[in-house]
């Protein structure tokens, strides 16, 4: 069994655990146990566990929490609160045209999170012009083109070509045309492939060679179930 599909496998179970921790039964010292067996399965962190579920425990003592599922709705609020001040507003003004990197491992949607992202601008009268730097995964260039079809928005590509040449031509012709936005799709890569983050910061100077201050938004799109890997692909 591969390294993912072990991974996937494990978040399976963590999932089924969390489901029957929280279909029924008593709150008591046994169901936080399971709690944090789970919490910690899921990767969540030793420390962040420690302080949800002492959040929790004092949530049922002070707010007469007394079923699972009541205590489910907590756990979740009580993550949405700790992810909260990490939320940033986002905004294509300011630059002319905007230009985005999206970044991000094989898999991780980085191509879907484009087309959503080029509708939700299109719906606001951006103007937007697509770039298909992923050009090591088969039919990479494909997906992005039917996203750019059903958005009506173009597609700047190149067969087999070099993925910094794309981003400048694009970035380039968003310039001329007088696009509000430029959004530069990439290869997946994991950071501990050297040559493939070196290329990744090529990308990056390609941008810059063609609009100074760009890219003005790198996006990293991160699976949610990753845990704590996914803070080591933002550190790299």
């Amino acid at each position: 069994m591969g390294f993912f599909a072990k991974l996937k496998s494990g978040l399976s179970r963590t999932r089924v655990n969390l489901v029957g921790l929280f279909s029924g039964g008593v709150v008591d010292e046994d169901f936080f146990e399971g709690l944090e067996e789970s919490l910690i399965a899921a990767d969540i962190g030793y420390q962040p566990t420690m302080l949800i579920l002492q959040r929790l425990r004092d949530a049922v003592k002070l707010e007469g929490l007394k079923t699972p599922e009541q205590v489910r709705v907590a756990l979740r609020d009580e993550i949405e609160r700790m992810l909260k001040p990490a939320e940033k507003p986002f905004s294509a003004d300011g630059h002319k045209p905007f230009v985005m990197m999206m970044a991000g491992v094989n898999g991780a949607g980085k191509t879907t999170t484009i087309g959503k992202i080029a509708k939700w601008l299109a719906a606001q009268n951006k103007t937007v012009l697509l770039a298909a730097a992923d050009t090591f995964r088969a039919a990479a260039r494909e997906q992005l083109a039917v996203w750019g079809e059903r958005n009506r928005i173009e597609v700047i590509s190149q067969s087999g070509g070099d993925p910094a040449a794309v981003v400048f031509d694009a970035v380039s012709a968003g310039k001329a045309r007088g696009m509000d936005v430029v959004i530069a799709d990439t290869a997946g890569r994991l950071p501990t492939q050297t040559n493939l983050m070196e290329e990744l910061a090529r990308i990056r100077r390609s941008q810059a060679k063609a609009l100074a201050g760009a890219p003005h938004e790198v996006i990293l799109v991160v699976d949610g179930t990753n845990g704590q890997n996914a803070l080591a692909q933002v550190r790299a």
